[in-house]
C-alpha cells in the first residue's frame, strides 16, 4: 500500500506528549454545571474528575511507549467521532486513597489534543474476555445543585442515590417501600417473628421504619468487594423518608443525596452495539488482526495512520523528526495501545506502524520489553492478512 510519508529520522522521546497533550486545569473543558458522573454502581464527584485530570495530566509527561496507559480508546463513536484518536485513563491509578492495587473500572476520556470528552466505565473488568467494553457514564444533579428545579423542568428525573462513592438506583427505594406495605398489613404477633429477605426492621419511634438493604461493592473502601449496609427509614404510613449508610466509624451519617439524571436515548439504552457484537467475535471477525499475543483492531490501526497524516501535514518535517525510529531501511512509528484485559507478563510488548525506503506501508513492528530497543524490532506475521483488511475498509 502506498502512502506519502516524507523521510526524516532521529530517535522517538515522547509520543504520548504529542499524541496526548498535557492537560491544564484552565484547558479542561469540564462541564461545570454537574456534579458528577454515574458508572453503573459507581459515582464518580465532579470534584474527583478534575482532581484525576489534572494527576494524569503529570503522567503523560513522563510516559513512553512501555506503559499501559493512557490507552487508545477504540469504541470512538461512544462520542459520536470517527477517524479520531481518543484516550483512556484510569481513576484510581492517580487516586492514592482508593487505589488497593487495581485500577478499577472507571475512566475518563480526551482527545489527542487533551481536552476532556466524558467518563466511560468497563462492563467487561474482572472478566476472562481480552477487549474492554466501554458504557458511557450519565451526569447527575443532586440535592445541592443550584439550578436543580431548571433541570427538572427541563425533564430531569430522579435516579436513585448517591450514597459516598456508591450509587443506588430509584428501585431499591420501591422494593423497600413495598416490604413495608407488606409488613404494615400483618397482625402484630407475626410482626414479631417476621423476617423479610435480605433487609430487617426495627423501631427507633413509634412512627419510624427501618429497612436494612446490602450490597456486596463498597467503592468507599480499599477492598471494594465488602458487603455494604444501608438503612431506609419509613414513617408508619409507608412513606420514604432517606436512606444512609450504616457506618461503624461515622456516629452521625448523612443520608444519601437523590441524584437526578436526563432521561436516556433510545441509542444508551442498547445492551450491545455492533461495535460489542465484533468484539465478541473477535477471532473470527474481519475487523481485527493480531500479532504474538495481542489483539488489534483494525479502525485502531487506521486511526494512527490518520494521526501520522495530520501531523505531517500540519508540521515542518523537522519539527517530528523526533518522533520516529530509523531500523535500517524503515521508518517506525510507535503506537499507542487500547486497554486489553490481560495477565501481567514480564515482558510486555510495544508496536509500532513501519514504512519501507519507498514510503510504503509495510506492516506493524513489535519489540519486548526485554529487548527495550528498536533497533531489534521484528515484523508480526501475515502482513499479506492486514493488508488485505485495511483495503477492505479503504486504506490503500
Amino acid at each position: 500500500m502506498q502512502f506519502t510519508v516524507r523521510q526524516s529520522t532521529t530517535k522517538f522521546r515522547r509520543l504520548h506528549i504529542i499524541l496526548f497533550l498535557t492537560i491544564s486545569v484552565i484547558g479542561l473543558t469540564l462541564q461545570a454545571d454537574i456534579s458528577g458522573y454515574i458508572c453503573d454502581d459507581l459515582v464518580v464527584p465532579y470534584d474527583k474528575v478534575v482532581e484525576v485530570a489534572k494527576k494524569a495530566s503529570e503522567f503523560v509527561k513522563s510516559v513512553d511507549g512501555r506503559y499501559r496507559f493512557p490507552a487508545l480508546l477504540e469504541d470512538t463513536q461512544l462520542f459520536g467521532v470517527e477517524g479520531q484518536n481518543m484516550f483512556v485513563v484510569p481513576f484510581r491509578r492517580f487516586d492514592s486513597m482508593r487505589s488497593g492495587g487495581n485500577k478499577g473500572r472507571d475512566r475518563i476520556v480526551l482527545d489527542a489534543s487533551g481536552n476532556f470528552k466524558g467518563v466511560v466505565y468497563d462492563t467487561n473488568d474482572g472478566n476472562v474476555h481480552p477487549m474492554p467494553t466501554y458504557r458511557k457514564c450519565r451526569p447527575f444533579l443532586d440535592d445541592k445543585h443550584l439550578e436543580l428545579e431548571k433541570y427538572i423542568d427541563d425533564g430531569y428525573q430522579i435516579s436513585g442515590f448517591a450514597c459516598g462513592s456508591n450509587f443506588l438506583d430509584r428501585d431499591v427505594e420501591t422494593n423497600l417501600y413495598n416490604e413495608c406495605i407488606r409488613y404494615i398489613s400483618l397482625p402484630q404477633k407475626i410482626k414479631d417473628k417476621y423476617k423479610f429477605p435480605r433487609c430487617r426492621y426495627a423501631f427507633q419511634k413509634i412512627n419510624e421504619l427501618w429497612f436494612q438493604y446490602n450490597t456486596n461493592k463498597n467503592y468507599d473502601n480499599k477492598q471494594t468487594k465488602v458487603i455494604n449496609s444501608f438503612m431506609a427509614t419509613f414513617n408508619n404510613r409507608c412513606e420514604f423518608l432517606n436512606i444512609k449508610r450504616i457506618s461503624r466509624v461515622i456516629t452521625h451519617e448523612e443520608p444519601c443525596s437523590y441524584t437526578w439524571t436526563a432521561i436516556p436515548s433510545a441509542e444508551a439504552t442498547m445492551t450491545d452495539s455492533l461495535f460489542d457484537v465484533q468484539s465478541k467475535n473477535y477471532k473470527i471477525s474481519d475487523e481485527f488482526y493480531a500479532c504474538k499475543s495481542y489483539i488489534f483492531r483494525i479502525t485502531s490501526i487506521q486511526n494512527h495512520m490518520f494521526h501520522i497524516f495530520s501531523l505531517l501535514l500540519s508540521n515542518e518535517p523537522s519539527s517530528i523528526e523526533h518522533m520516529m525510529h530509523r531500523q535500517g531501511e524503515l521508518l517506525l512509528w510507535p503506537m499507542t495501545l487500547p486497554e486489553r484485559h490481560e495477565p501481567r507478563i514480564n515482558h510486555p510488548l510495544t508496536f509500532s506502524i513501519g514504512f519501507d525506503r519507498s514510503n510504503q506501508f509495510s506492516g506493524i513492528y513489535f519489540v519486548t520489553g526485554s529487548e527495550w530497543t528498536w533497533k531489534k524490532a521484528k515484523p508480526c506475521p501475515n502482513f499479506n492478512l492486514l493488508e488485505s483488511r485495511l483495503k477492505a475498509r479503504g486504506s490503500g
